[in-house]
């Protein structure tokens, strides 16, 4: 309302000063040639009539004269100056020519002369508040509405001094350093100038010197700098500890890991004060690598791989606590680089369930983390939970094989899995919490699991069965990863199913058939009837089509089986006879269901039978056969046809009697 208000006030200040503008004018122009004018005619020189009681030419008084006092013109309170139907003062200066006196009360589009329009532009919204002034360049008034005129900054050059003499330079060549001092440190130890605790001694000195030059730096507002010497201080310090360690042997395994775990710890309390992921990445490859650095007589796989599995953890956490992804990522994946390399050196096949117990801990943490965490990362737990169940999977396969002992343990490890996934799922559903990545973890894992328990013959039928649900539950869910997820364990199936040779009717060959044709049957049904049709409306019409044709397969192979012992002319007859009884069973539950697709379905299997007696039976089988197979088609046709036209005229059997009905 304020704002209505002082619109309206400065609409009346401008018609103010308009007409003050105008008696000016008019006052100039009497004094300087007076020019007597008939009574209803415009001052304007193009002499269109003037509104009745316009002022007539001449000196005018200056006085200021209120809005309602313009002839013809009477804005209506609350009213912007050209708002509502009033037309505008017409034949004053900045106006158009005369609407009104008998025409239009505003002017119609595109006519000649006309200034503003009998209407008051859109305001910008945006631009008037007390505190923001429309910005320089923009006229509010101007018709039609124009934008700020205000120019854009200018993207800032890219310094690319800074760039290579601040960043990368101090990068190569602390490299070039490092590789000096080695160099120079290798030929004092030639010459006999320095001696084995000697070495050790300067390289921490070195260390320490570099850690204060790094902090200095950083204080110095040099950040690039600083953090490349507090990285290179550490290296030296952790070399340092290994020299004394493996090379002199100045110092026992114990205190070798105890100095190596206060160096990493030490680059960690630098990296998170100075918020240094790069420092954080150093620290946590170098803290895997720890246990390669101690010399033990005995190694021991609990302190091998609990020490993995505790620092992997240490890490994650300190990675989210501060929001590190890419440091996140290198805890989360490195580990089972140093435990591969510990399993295949050493020698742990009696302790596999150490290293297997670490990749589990490290994946249960993602998990709690994915359930009971913040939502804010969901990108990071599809990255690291997908990928980390997969080389778990490895794991589990790797570490056990199916044919050893009397527990199964892979299928076990593997059901445990798929359970507890597909409790988080339901647990997240029942909070009404998207899950798509635990929803797919979970079918992924029920098809391995079926995939490892069961043999060859039965796994498509059981891939059959797990790809179709995965694939409603997707659509359910409106989930496109778990979706992608079954359709893979539904092409795997499908895919083993076609491959199969059936030997015998009743065998899992046929049963795997039955499925996948019932598979298809049930998502054709299920994608009919949901209330928004997913990717095309012709996706159930394909299912049943493909459904159609491995149909045909099917029967085929079957009647293959039981007429094996037939002579080759009566398999082709029987094969032909089947094929025809198929194609009219379709055409009736078309007609059944009155589904013009399922028709057209049937008539082309009818024609697929045709081209099949033609092509493949007639070169082979005696003219007697040929006749049978020619007369029964003949008859299944003229039949299909009657059938036809019943349908087509069964809406006349209730019509007048006039109405045309078949014979």
């Amino acid at each position: 309302m304020d704002l209505e208000k002082r619109m309206n006030q400065l609409e009346s200040k401008m018609r103010q000063m308009e007409l003050e503008l105008n008696e000016l004018r008019q006052a100039r122009r009497g004094e300087g040639q007076p020019a007597p004018e008939q009574p209803g005619q415009s001052p304007h020189p193009g002499g269109h009539p003037a509104q009745a009681g316009a002022p007539a030419a001449g000196p005018m008084p200056h006085r200021p004269a209120p809005p309602q006092s313009v002839p013809g013109f009477q804005a209506p309170p609350g009213q912007g100056m050209y708002g509502g139907q009033t037309p505008p003062p017409h034949g004053r200066q900045g106006y158009p020519p005369s609407y009104g006196q008998g025409m239009p009360a505003y002017p119609p589009p595109g006519a000649p002369g006309q200034g503003y329009q009998g209407q008051m532009p859109p305001v910008q919204p945006q631009y008037q508040t007390a505190e923001r002034p429309y910005p320089q360049g923009m006229n509010p008034y101007a018709y039609p509405p124009q934008h700020a005129n205000i120019p854009r900054e200018p993207k800032p050059p890219k310094d690319w001094e800074h760039l290579i003499a601040r960043v990368w330079l101090p990068r190569v060549f602390i490299v070039v350093l490092l590789l000096g001092v080695l160099w120079g440190f290798t030929a004092a130890v030639k010459a006999g100038y320095l001696t084995e605790p000697v070495r050790c001694l300067l390289g921490v000195a070195v260390s320490a010197a570099m850690y204060w030059l790094g902090e200095r730096q950083i204080r110095s507002k040099r950040e690039a700098l600083g953090q490349v010497l507090l990285g290179g201080s550490i290296g030296i310090l952790i070399l340092s500890v290994f020299a004394a360690h493996q090379l002199y042997e100045l110092i026992p395994s114990g205190i070798a890991f105890a100095l190596y775990v206060l160096s990493i710890a030490l680059c960690v309390f630098t990296a998170l004060r100075r918020r240094s992921q790069a420092l954080i990445i150093i620290a946590t490859v170098a803290g895997y690598l720890i246990p390669f650095l101690v010399h033990s007589a005995q190694p021991n796989a609990w302190v091998f791989g609990g020490y993995e599995a505790a620092f992997s953890l240490a890490m994650i956490a300190v990675s989210l606590k501060f929001d590190f992804r890419a440091a996140y990522f290198v805890a989360v994946g490195v580990l089972h680089l140093p435990l591969l390399i510990g399993y295949a050196a050493g020698d742990f096949g009696e302790s596999r369930h150490v290293f297997i117990g670490a990749v589990f801990v490290q994946h249960a943490a993602l998990l709690a983390y994915a359930l009971f965490g913040p939502g804010r990362r969901k990108l990071d737990e599809t990255l690291s939970l997908f990928p980390g169940f997969g080389i778990m999977a490895l794991w589990i396969y790797a570490l056990y094989p199916m044919s050893e002992g009397a527990v199964h343990w892979r299928p076990l490890m593997l059901l445990v899995w798929a359970l507890i996934y597909t409790l988080s799922a339901w647990g997240k559903y029942m909070k009404e919490q998207r899950s798509p990545v635990l929803v797919s973890i979970a079918t992924a894992a029920w098809f391995l699991w079926a995939l490892d328990l069961l043999n060859e013959s039965y796994s498509p039928a059981a891939a059959v069965v797990i790809g179709t649900a995965g694939i409603i539950l997707g659509f359910r869910l409106n989930t496109v990863m778990q979706q992608i997820t079954a359709a893979i364990v539904f092409a795997y199936g499908a895919a083993g199913t076609l491959f199969l040779v059936i030997d015998r009717v009743f065998s899992a060959e046929s049963l795997s058939w039955l499925v996948l044709l019932a598979a298809f049957a049930i998502l054709a049904y299920v994608l009919r009837r949901m209330p928004e049709r997913i990717f095309s409306s012709r996706l159930p019409d394909l299912c049943m089509w493909i459904d159609a044709l491995l149909a045909i397969i099917f029967l085929t192979e079957l009647t293959n089986v039981l007429t094996d012992g037939l002579a080759k002319d009566l398999r082709h007859l029987i094969l032909s006879a089947v094929w025809a009884v198929y194609a009219i069973a379709v055409i009736v539950g078309g007609l059944a269901l009155q589904r013009q697709m399922v028709r057209f379905a049937g008539i082309g299997l009818l024609f697929l039978t045709l081209i099949k007696v033609i092509v493949a039976d007639l070169p082979d089988v005696s003219v007697a056969v040929r006749a049978i197979l020619f007369i029964g088609l003949g008859a299944i046709g003229i039949v299909v046809s009657r059938l036809m036209y019943k349908r087509k005229n069964a809406p006349a059997q209730a019509a007048p009697e006039d109405t045309a009905v078949e014979p």
